[in-house]
């Protein structure tokens, strides 16, 4: 059926780009979306964000359905939901079979995610590479692999993205992508109505298994106990694993030690904030594959402005480019200022050198112009080194830029952070400290 979908919306988006007026609405809006099934004469695609939903919901639905039925010779509504995420339908799919083949899509690939459109940079360059070994020789190199990081950093495109190479090279491979959270859900499921034999079958019977956010297996021991015998089973076949995480499996502390274990076997490597240049690309990769040409220096305002993740990043710049069609206006500096004002007030309002500083203060129980002072005591050293160590790891800044925040010398401020990614991975109350800290300050 997955098939089948695929290719009524291919001829279908030919149909719309032949007819639409709206070349920018075309690329930003429709180009974007992806089939999901065929049910009932529903026809169910998925969109990035909330804004391409409303946009056609708005102006294009009536051409989508019209296109639909001119490939298809059938009537057909268009349901829409955002990254195949939809209440409506998470309940519905508790009520049937999780083994239904119209149902097969949800454990595909997203077609959008590919290596080809990943924008590399010294943040995501290793795990880059290690994705693409995963994906050349399956089973072979980097198995399992396990890419760790917070959200909106490019994990989940690169996952997908594996899949999309080894659906490219072996056609016929069994390729399972799933969300950890799905995975719960469906076991569930399978236990209250008594298909673990097919729940098992499924999984166990996959040639490339691709899991999202495992941190999700937390708290939860029959899922883990389920999981570790599916991950058992295909790791001694040499079927190729990966997985995504918001932390590093020694961080997931509710998880049995065995699977903290299994999951270490592997390769396992983090993705950290992209720094300014990477931004900038990331930006004007997002711009051309929308057939948008903007300005280099109001791309430079938003990479300096929205550091926090790529999705908020990608995010403001479509917002920009639908504000734009809507209002049907150029896109100028004070016309993105303008756009933007909300979005880049409260990321400012985020992560900063004076919070982290205020936050390490706290933790430690000392003063911020001790951090920032001359003070060379261990109890104040330590305390500065993790300022320094968490303005690199949360903002990206480099040497210098740090240094004059802490009125140290950029060779100072390499010697104090390297200290920190050392120390980290054999001082389990060092890494419990940072963890701790990073999370207060993410939540802020």
């Amino acid at each position: 059926m997955n098939m089948e979908i695929t290719e009524i919306w291919d001829k279908t988006l030919v149909s719309i780009k032949n007819s639409i007026n709206s070349p920018v609405g075309y690329n930003v809006h429709i180009k974007a979306s992806v089939p999901v099934s065929l049910i009932n004469s529903v026809f169910t695609i998925s969109v990035p964000t909330s804004i391409n939903k409303n946009i056609i919901e708005f102006r294009y639905r009536d051409l989508i359905e019209a296109s639909l039925e001119k490939v298809t010779g059938d009537k057909l509504s268009i349901k829409i939901v955002v990254n195949d995420e939809d209440e409506g339908e998470k309940e519905e799919n508790k009520k049937t079979d999780v083994f239904n083949n119209s149902e097969i899509s949800l454990y595909a690939v997203n077609p959008r995610y590919t290596f080809e459109n990943f924008v590399v940079g010294s943040s995501n360059s290793v795990a880059y590479e290690a994705a693409k070994r995963s994906a050349e020789s399956p089973g072979q190199l980097d198995n399992p692999l396990f890419i760790y990081g917070n959200s909106g950093l490019g994990k989940t495109h690169l996952l997908h993205a594996v899949g999309n190479k080894i659906k490219e090279n072996y056609p016929d491979a069994n390729i399972i992508c799933v969300p950890c959270e799905r995975f719960t859900n469906e076991f569930i499921v399978a236990i209250r109505e008594k298909t673990t034999d097919k729940f098992r079958s499924k999984y166990r019977s996959a040639d490339v298994l691709l899991v999202d956010d495992v941190q999700f297996l937390e708290h939860k021991e029959a899922v883990q106990e389920e999981f570790f015998h599916t991950f058992n089973e295909l790791f001694s076949l040499g079927k190729q694993i990966v997985m995504t995480s918001d932390r590093r499996p020694t961080e997931l502390k509710t998880l049995t030690t065995r699977m903290k274990s299994r999951f270490g076997q592997g390769f396992t490597i983090d993705i950290s904030l992209p720094n300014y240049e990477t931004r900038i690309a990331i930006l004007q990769n997002k711009a051309l594959a929308h057939n948008v040409n903007i300005d280099e220096d109001i791309l430079g305002y938003i990479a300096d402005n929205i550091r926090s993740s790529i999705r908020e990043l990608e995010g403001a710049l479509l917002n920009l480019i639908s504000m734009s069609e809507i209002k049907d206006c150029e896109i100028t500096m004070d016309f993105t200022k303008k756009t933007l004002e909300s979005v880049i007030s409260n990321n400012d309002a985020k992560i900063s050198v004076p919070s982290i500083i205020k936050k390490v203060a706290l933790y430690y129980n000392i003063s911020e112009k001790d951090i920032t002072g001359k003070i060379k005591t261990k109890e104040i050293a330590l305390p500065r080194q993790v300022a320094m160590y968490l303005c690199r790891k949360l903002l990206n800044m480099n040497d210098t830029s740090i240094s004059k925040h802490f009125e140290k010398d950029r060779t100072t401020v390499k010697h104090n952070i390297e200290k920190i990614e050392t120390e980290i991975n054999v001082n389990e109350s060092l890494n419990s400290d940072v963890t701790y800290i990073m999370r207060d300050l993410e939540e802020m």
